[in-house]
């Protein structure tokens, strides 16, 4: 398929527009994300992996959508090209008023594009906050040992001490109690018995956790 018939059979299934617009959508909906009307014409593996990203994100938006669901969106392009791709991101955020659902592992990914951030361990979500609290002040054992994985100039020891040991348990075999507590650093037997409850941190701010709500 070409990108034109990608986008129009998007436009065309949900009808959009009549019959008579879809071509002026397509270039609109092209332009909206950065390319250009002859770009229509090609099929996908002419295209570079950010210019079908930003074909991708032009069939999103083709259905007029209040919110989007952007599942490692930029995991696979190189860094330049991640950088324009979450500028667009933010650009259509902006004009569009859109919610965006950002799921990603890379961490400087996350906190450049996100107002509010979930961590998820196993399938559930164990801290959220704002985008500073989750990053400068984070509560969580597990979100301080992402946060410390990050490779950060001259604090090679630091880093080493604060790697989680083990590996993650199977989804099919949740550990009782704390889904974390096979891994967590600090570990208590409240952790292997019981599930933390949902502690209000801040206004903006909760977590799931015995130690952090001074069990």
């Amino acid at each position: 398929m070409t990108v034109a018939q990608t986008l129009g059979e998007a436009l065309r299934f949900h009808r959009i527009v009549p019959e008579a617009e879809v071509e002026s959508e397509i270039r609109r909906l092209l332009s909206l994300v950065g390319l250009r009307p002859e770009m229509a014409h090609r099929a996908p593996k002419a295209m570079s992996g950010g210019q079908n990203q930003r074909v991708g994100l032009a069939r999103a938006m083709s259905v007029r959508p209040e919110m989007l669901v952007l599942d490692e969106s930029v995991s696979a392009l190189d860094v330049s090209i991640q950088a324009q791709v979450l500028n667009l991101l933010a650009e259509l955020r902006a004009s569009h008023g859109l919610t965006m659902i950002f799921i990603a592992h890379e961490l400087s990914v996350v906190r450049h594009i996100s107002h509010r951030v979930a961590v998820m361990y196993l399938g559930r979500i164990v801290e959220t906050g704002t985008t500073d609290e989750i990053f400068d002040h984070p509560r969580h054992p597990y979100t301080q040992s992402l946060l410390a994985a990050v490779p950060r100039f001259g604090t090679a020891k630091r880093q080493r001490k604060a790697a989680l040991q083990g590996d993650v348990p199977s989804p099919y075999a949740i550990p009782k109690g704390c889904r974390f507590q096979t891994r967590c650093p600090v570990v208590k037997d409240i952790c292997r018995s019981t599930v933390p409850p949902s502690i209000s941190l801040s206004p903006t701010q909760r977590v799931e956790c015995h130690v952090a709500a001074g069990s």
